[in-house]
This record gives structure tokens, sequence and C-alpha cells, in this order.
């Protein structure tokens, strides 16, 4: 058998037979770091065995035995992506620096091709001067840009906040209920995904980009329409009406909108939807909306037979002054700049502008907008808290407000259990999307639940107005809970003799020196700050 000896001295012979290199040692004392300067003299070798010519060199004489193979004289690895090729010179340093360039790329050449890399091919790095062992890259694909996933934004609800203004003798409470849209009116559009670009291997191979997921848009097709343009699909509105979303479906519903007063040219209401009345509505007639209503005129209301919301908000801008102690009703809330011998019940928050005078009002919580906002007379009645600067008057005219207190722990539980419902909610999000990732991007094809990467997506949009109503009632259980003990009741100016502060059926005692004043339910007792 052919061997070619690769190094020999008294201690050790190194040689090649066939593929494989041998070992022989003859006595002990070779130092260790002379063996590895032999080796890295010969970039050829590739040790496969460290064992083996550690025991040969601790057991001298020993051998011939096998220590590892010759390598390939340019060695190539292509990546697992296949977009690059690299290729090691395996030579002594003397040979690859005496070896003429031609020949080294016809060498190169060669490899290259019976490995079948055919596609962007650069050796210029033949003309540096070359380090054996070191790799070099010999050839570059195009990697596939993947396609950009869709893209959708929709139309926002105003948040109800009222702007409150108090300058000499002007002021103003001023906000916006309801999202009014007409007929074309943007609502919301999905910039569509895109295929992407496909790539190329060294080998010549294409490589496939993934496309873009898509998005469904959730919306009621009775009231909104899709129009589609290159790129992208726009919802706008196919009528007169309200935005409103429901589980996380945009529409627009019914909006009455009223340009004068309500009553005397349109009777008594009763509507399913929004209504907007731009003037008041005149003494003696009622309406009754499913929806949010608006009353916009300036001088708001006087001795109507009743104003109803079943399902949303009211908001009275110009607020009600009446006789006989009109009610007023809404699910939600109600934002009035003033009352005035009113009844005010709503199942939220009841938002006073300015003042209260000799009404009663009921709900969840009670908030005068104005910093020098006052009640005189009447009663206020709230499950959680009431905020007023200033209660009762000169006159000491007989005031109450009264919380009755709610339970602490239930809403902390309900806290809890919200935050675990997110917490679950995203992580199913996270979920879909791997499944998503891990789809066909062929919105035909289905992943391992069945499901197509267009219903994974339904299921995500559903989700995250999931997590978004519960992020809303989580914020409003939060607002709740920053209310100090079991109920509590904030004077932040003063209060006035002859009115009573009433938590849980115990009344306060009411300092008449002190100016504000919070008391709060704790233990069954009030305590004051």
């Amino acid at each position: 058998m052919d061997s070619t000896v690769i190094y020999s001295d008294e201690f050790i012979r190194i040689y090649t037979e066939s593929r494989n290199v041998m070992a022989q040692t003859f006595k002990k004392g070779l130092p260790t770091e002379r063996i590895w300067t032999i080796l890295s003299e010969h970039p050829e070798v590739g040790i496969t065995s460290l064992n083996t010519l550690r025991l040969l060199l601790t057991s001298a004489p020993a051998g011939p035995q096998k220590i590892g193979e010759v390598k390939d004289r340019i060695e190539l690895e292509v990546s697992s992506d296949g977009l690059t090729a690299k290729v090691t010179f395996n030579m002594a340093a003397q040979e690859l620096s005496l070896i003429s360039k031609d020949d080294l790329k016809k060498e190169l050449a060669k490899v290259l091709k019976d490995n079948g890399i055919v596609f962007g091919i650069d050796t210029e790095f033949l003309n540096e001067k070359l380090v054996p062992g070191r790799p070099y890259i010999a050839a570059r694909g195009i990697p596939a840009v993947d396609g950009t996933d869709a893209k959708v934004s929709m139309y926002e609800l105003a948040e109800a906040k009222p702007e409150v203004s108090e300058s000499g003798r002007v002021d103003f409470y001023e906000m916006s209920l309801i999202n009014r849209v007409k007929p074309g009116d943007w609502l919301g559009e999905r910039i569509e995904a895109t295929d992407g670009v496909p790539g190329r291997s060294v080998r010549g191979e294409e490589i496939k980009a993934a496309k873009g997921k898509t998005v469904s848009l959730s919306y009621d097709k009775n009231s909104v329409a899709e129009i589609k343009t290159p790129g992208k699909t726009t919802l706008v509105s196919k009528l007169n009406g309200a935005v409103s979303y429901s589980d996380g479906k945009i529409s627009v519903s019914n909006h009455l909108e009223i340009d004068g007063d309500a009553g005397v040219a349109t009777g008594n209401l009763k509507f399913d939807g929004y209504v907007t009345v731009n003037g008041t509505i005149n003494d003696g007639y009622s309406l009754e909306a499913t929806k949010d209503i608006e009353i916009n005129g300036p001088y708001g209301l006087s001795n109507i037979k009743s104003l109803i919301s079943t399902q949303g908000s009211i908001y009275i801008k110009g607020g009600v002054s009446s006789r006989d102690k009109v009610e007023i009703k809404a699910a939600k809330n109600i934002y009035v700049k003033f009352a005035d011998n009113c009844r005010i019940i709503c199942g939220e928050t009841a938002h006073i502008g300015y003042y209260s005078i000799n009404s009663d009002i009921a709900a969840k919580s009670v908030v005068f907008d104005s910093s020098n906002g006052k009640v005189i007379g009447g009663c206020i009645r709230s499950e959680i808290y009431i905020n007023v600067p200033i209660c009762g008057s000169d006159l000491e005219r007989k005031t109450v407000l009264e919380v009755t207190g709610f339970d602490r722990q239930s809403l902390v539980r309900r806290m809890e259990e919200i935050i675990r419902e997110i917490n679950n909610k995203k992580a199913e999000q996270q979920r879909l999307k791997m499944q998503g990732t891990g789809s066909s991007a062929n919105t035909a094809d289905t992943n391992t639940n069945g499901l197509s990467p267009l219903n994974l997506s339904d299921k995500f949009i559903i989700l995250k107005n999931e997590i978004k109503a519960l992020e809303e009632e989580r914020k409003q259980i939060a607002v709740y809970l920053k209310t100090k003990g079991d109920g509590e009741i904030s004077v932040t100016k003063r209060i006035y003799p002859n009115c009573s502060v009433i938590l849980g059926g115990i009344t306060a005692a009411i300092d008449p020196e002190a100016g504000a004043q919070t008391f709060y339910l704790k233990d069954g007792e009030i305590k004051t700050v």
C-alpha cells in the first residue's frame, strides 16, 4: 500500500495510507505543544481520534494506528439554507503560495461544478494572499424576501369626556357622545398582505418566499361596504348613522338627527338607535332610544315627560331645570351641565358639570366636573363614590350625600379573574400566531386544527376585541378600587350646615370648622381624612 510521510523524527512518524492518517511512536518525551505545531503546519490532516494520538504518545513505543483522515485539498461547505458556499484550502502554506492562480482557479471551478454550485460564484478572493485552513465565501445566493403581513386600521371611537370651562361669566360644557358618519365616510382599511420575492440558492434552486398573513375585516355588511383597490381594502359607511362596535364588529347604527326641537313637530319619540337633538325637547314630550342620546340645545331641558336611553348614555349640553322632578335615565353614563329639580338615574357614572339643586341622583358613582361644582338640596346616592367640591349653601337647605358601599373583595376577585382571562386569551393569540406561521402561505390550506389561515385571523380578531373589552372593564374596576375603603364621599372645598353624609347606612359626624373632608367606610365604621 502506497504511503506518504508527513512528518518523522526520533519520537514519532506520521504518514498517510490511502486517505487514512497513521501514527507510530518510538519513544516517550515528545512535548505536547510540539505535536500541535506539527499538525498546524499540515492543514491537510484531519484528526479524528485525539484519544488514540494521546495513547500513542504516552505508551510509546506504540502503533502504528489510525489517528485521522486526509482532508480534501479544497474543502467545500454549503450552508443549510443554501445561500453560501465556503471553501477552505487544506494545503501547506508553502504549497498554497507556490501554486499558480490559474491552476487554483481551475481546481476550484471543478470542485464547485462537481458539487452543483452554479449561482452567485465569486472567486475574487483568489487574488488575495490565501491562508490555509481559513474559509472563504466562493458563492452567495439571493435570500427570499418574505411577504409583509396585512395591516389593519379601524375607526376609533372618540372618548366621551366633558370639556368644562369657567371664565368670568362664561361657561360651557362640551363633549361629543355620538360618532356620526355619512355614506362614503372612512371606517377602516386593510393594507393587503404581499406575496414576497423568491430567492435563489448557490445551486440555482428557487427559494420560496413566505406569503404575508392576511387579516379579516370584521364588519356589518348591511351598514358597511368594502371598496377594493390595488393593495388595499377600505371600509366605508353605507348610510347616515353612528359608528359602534359589537363583539368586535364595526357597524353603523341607525342615527336620528333632529335639526330643531323634538316634541311638537315630531311627537313622542321611541327610536332603535342613536338620537341627536340639536335643539331641545318641548315640555310634556318624551324621548326614548336604545343607544346614546345627545341634546345639544344651549338651553337644555325643562318640563319634559321623560328622557331614557335603554342601552347607552345621555349628554345634555344645557342641563335640566324643571318643576316636577323630570326623570332622566340611562343604562350607562349621564352627562349634564346642571341638574335643577330633576331625577337622574344611571347604571354607571353621573357627571354633573356645575351644580345640582334640589335633585335626586342615583348612580354607581357621581362626579362634579367643575372645580367649583356644588350640590344644594336633594339627595345624591351612589354605590361607590361621590366627588363634589361644595355641599350645601348659606341657606342651609337639607342636602344628603349617601354611598351605600360596595364589596371590595368581590371587585378584587373580579379583577384577578379578568387578568387571568386576559393572560389566557393572550396565550391563545400566541398559539394562533404560531399556527399561522407554521401553516401554508396558501389560504386554502389548513393547519393541524383544521383552521385555514383566514379563519385563524378571524379568531385572532375576536380574541383581540375580547381582550380590549376586558381591559376596559379592568380599567373601570381599577378606578373603583382607588376608592378609599368600601365607599367614599369626598367634599373637596366645603360642607355647609344641614348636610348629611351617610356611608353604609351610618351618618357621619361633620366638622363644621373643616373645609375639605373625605369620608370612607372601613370595617363597618366611617373614617375621615
